[in-house]
């Protein structure tokens, strides 16, 4: 099958991910994890009844699943108490995601939601913790915080998320068809973005009886395609990936980890041996579909991450039908590795093809193939020997001869549901434009204490990192993280210059924002004679600044007889007034660029020409001829500027600055001064850009720590016109540290019962199948 044939329109990126995993809070983790061949299922002798010898005695934990940060997503303590682990821990992966993806700012692109998950009893539990209080807890908030229903809407709703929001159920394939149905609406447009994926997250730890018949193993141990397999354990999982079309991803700036080229969903209906039965017709042919859809032919593939429960009849099943699909293009046998998590992990009900595809996506993302668990010697039951396949029972550098790492992820499932996906390896990011010499780096959290945190995580990222491009780093900051009161912004050349402002606590002046919208007032200085700094780096690299200042110069040439601009860029600089006022005009223009416009203007002495011109939204001539009047003509002049309706009003200093109310902010724009006593309840803003020898911060770096200043205080920047005219590209950066609490709802000693029995992928017709189905494939 040629690559030349391929229609890259149907490629999806997958531009982050999220999780939960037994042994693991985060991806990075997990992935290190499955690297040294951790095996991450916790042993139950303790929490299991008397007859323990009856049960499997293995489950993979979550670490402190009952911990949540209600405060951040508006929710009381009763509510969280009432809301099922489950959807907690996917709303905070959502929010994790969306963050990772560098798209969880306010302005987010229309993003859908598909997720599965799985039914647990917590619902009951709440029931009978509000009868056993006296205060029984209303039938419809115990749906809505506990059925599998709302799993998607929830997110949507709390995250502000306005593409589809639903909830996909097939059992054990249920998170790799969300990712499917998900790429099916990217393709048709209903949105721009999706999240999907999945989790289980069982309120009470099962006490799953040991049944013969089932796929679970009574050892505890999960044995994928090996001769001692006596199937798997269970798990708590939570996963979730952010999708977008390739194209688009790239263009944007997305970091990209991987790419979906194809996926396909099926079911066995009546072709197998019961409905608790997996089938080989069934996952061949979504293997096929997939493939066909990826233009990727079989031997292109170089790993299958298998559903590979262990168990007698699955995993033969399994590989029979995988090697029936790959036989369709190839003859090649032993070439491509197989493993499944489940060795490390257990089966995550729901949630267990989404950690097939996360970790599918690491190890196309990295080049390594970890190894699959507990392998010693193959099933019998699998003809390995004339299959694709060989178990990859070690971790190896995946060498893939020069061509594009190509995996597939496949999960079959009770009740015959089969997904497939084909990933492969992301092209090369587009280049980025070179940035500016200083970078604002931006840092709001709903409480102090998280906002220190905030910083202190992304000094010790930073500090793994020094190669960091700081443009990127400040731009995923400003436009993928969401605005809360609690405000820090550090303005730093390089890394080491960031690490080090950020070790610090966040100072006095920064945050919290005023809670109510931030009055801005712009007060002109009256020029200094003694100013001799030059302009000129500013000049050079601001576009917005460079423009007005130009103007200005061009348009009052007649008035003064000679080159203001030439006067402008000379070392030492400007001495006239003219000159002076050019650039504190210059200057608010610039931050008014930024999209910080004030509400108020006015001038000292001859600083009032500025506010004039601002306030009447003047043209270059008649900025020009207001700014180089005669001394003496001020008030004449200023009085035939009058201000533009719907603009700035233009005031006298002293009512800009004495008995001003709380939530007003004073931007001092000229020669800096000594600090005023504080203007209601912030303190105000001095800058200056006249760069002198020895003189620090000026040029650029004073404009861009006004606009922080401004937007610790509550102001609103368009950090897209800061970053104009650059590529820019959103890089992985810490997440929102939450701070979480937990919420157990109490059991009440008359409503305990043994937990329930839910069968996995087969029942009771698996004895003695195997023969009967491979005999049916090989037909």
């Amino acid at each position: 099958m040629s690559n030349d044939d391929v229609d890259e329109s149907g490629f999806v990126a997958v531009t982050a991910m999220a999780g939960r995993f037994p042994g693991a809070s985060d991806i990075e983790t997990f992935w290190d994890d499955l690297c040294n061949g951790r095996e991450s299922v916790s042993v139950l002798s303790g929490q299991l009844p008397a007859a323990a010898a009856g049960y499997v005695p293995s489950y993979g934990l979550l670490s402190d699943p009952e911990l949540f940060d209600a405060g951040h997503f508006d929710y009381s303590p009763e509510d969280a108490l009432i809301m099922d682990p489950q959807h907690r821990l996917l709303l905070e992966c959502a929010h994790e995601a969306l963050e990772r993806a560098g798209h969880g700012g306010p302005e987010r692109l229309p993003t859908g939601v598909f997720v599965g998950g799985s039914v647990t009893d917590h619902g009951a539990l709440v029931r009978a913790w509000g009868h056993a209080r006296g205060v029984p807890v209303s039938e419809t908030r115990v749906q809505q915080a506990n059925d599998i229903d709302f799993l998607a809407t929830r997110i949507a709703y709390k995250l502000g998320l306005t593409g589809p929001a639903m909830a996909v159920q097939t059992a054990c394939s249920s998170s790799l068809v969300a990712v499917h149905v998900a790429i099916g609406s990217l393709l048709a447009g209903d949105c721009a973005m999706a999240v999907a994926g999945g989790a289980s997250v069982p309120a009470v730890i099962p006490a799953l009886r040991h049944d013969p018949d089932d796929i679970f193993a009574d050892d505890g141990r999960c044995r994928p395609f090996d001769a001692h397999g006596r199937g798997t354990v269970r798990a708590s999982a939570v996963g979730l990936v952010v999708l977008r079309p390739l194209a688009e991803a790239l263009e944007d700036g997305d970091h990209v980890h991987a790419v979906i080229r194809g996926t396909a969903v099926n079911n066995d209906g009546r072709r197998k041996m019961g409905f608790h039965v997996p089938s080989v017709a069934g996952p061949a042919g979504a293997a096929r579909a997939a493939q066909l859809v990826a233009g990727v032919g079989a031997d292109e593939i170089g790993y299958v991450e298998a559903h590979g429960t262990g168990s007698v009849l699955g995993d033969p099943v399994e590989v029979a039908g995988l090697t029936k699909a790959f036989r369709q293009s190839t003859d090649r046998t032993g070439y491509c590795r197989i493993g499944s998590v489940k060795a490390n992990i257990g089966h995550a009900d729901a949630a267990a093809g989404i950690v097939g595809l996360i970790k599918t996506v690491l190890c196309v993302e990295h080049g390594v193939l970890p190894a699959s668990l507990n392998f010693s010697e193959p099933n019998p039951q699998i003809d390995f020997a004339s299959s694709p396949f060989v178990v990859n029972d070690r971790t190896v550098p995946w060498e893939s001869g020069g061509r594009a790492r190509i995996a597939a992820t496949n999960v079959i499932a009770f009740g015959g549901t089969n997904a497939h996906a084909v990933v492969a390896e992301a092209p090369a990011a587009l280049p980025t434009t070179p940035g500016r010499p200083d970078h604002l780096l931006v840092l709001s959290a709903r409480t102090r204490p998280a906002l220190q945190n905030a910083a202190r995580r992304l000094a010790d990222h930073l500090e793994r990192r020094p190669d960091a491009d700081l443009a990127d780093v400040a731009w995923t900051l400003q436009t993928g993280r969401a605005m809360h009161p609690e405000r820090h912004f550090v303005v730093a050349a390089d890394v080491p210059e960031a690490v080090a402002a950020l070790r610090g606590s966040p100072p006095a002046e920064s945050g919290p924002g005023h809670p109510g919208r931030l009055r801005t007032v712009f007060v002109f200085a009256e020029p200094g004679g003694d100013r001799t700094g030059s302009v000129a780096a500013i000049h050079g690299t601001e576009q917005v600044f460079r423009a007005h200042l130009d103007e200005i110069a061009e348009a009052a040439h007649p008035h003064l007889g000679h080159d203001l601009r030439r006067a402008l860029l000379a070392v030492p600089g400007p001495e006239s007034t003219p000159a002076h006022l050019a650039v504190q005009y210059a200057t608010a223009r610039l931050l008014m660029s930024w999209g910080l416009y004030p509400d108020a203007v006015a001038g000292q002495g001859r600083g009032a020409r500025c506010a004039a011109a601002i306030a009447a939204e003047l043209g270059p001539a008649d900025t020009a001829r207001l700014l180089v009047t005669p001394t003496g003509a001020d008030a004449d002049v200023v009085a035939g500027a009058p201000a533009r309706p719907g603009g700035p009003v233009l005031c006298d200093v002293e009512a800009a600055l004495d008995g001003a109310p709380p939530g007003q902010i004073i931007v001092h724009i000229g020669a800096e001064r000594p600090a005023a006593p504080a203007t209601g309840v912030v303190e105000p803003v001095y800058v200056d850009v006249l760069d002198e020898p020895g003189r620090s911060p000026a040029g650029f770096r004073t404009v861009l720590a006004a606009a922080g200043r401004l937007w610790a205080a509550g102001a609103t920047v368009d950090f897209a016109a800061l970053h104009a005219g650059e590529r820019r590209r959103r890089l992985r950066l810490p997440t929102y540290p939450f701070e979480r609490r937990p919420y157990l709802v109490p059991r009440h000693p008359a409503t305990s019962s043994e937990p329930s029995d839910p069968r996995g992928d087969l029942g009771p017709d698996a004895p003695g199948l195997v023969q009967a189905t491979t005999e049916e494939w090989r037909k």
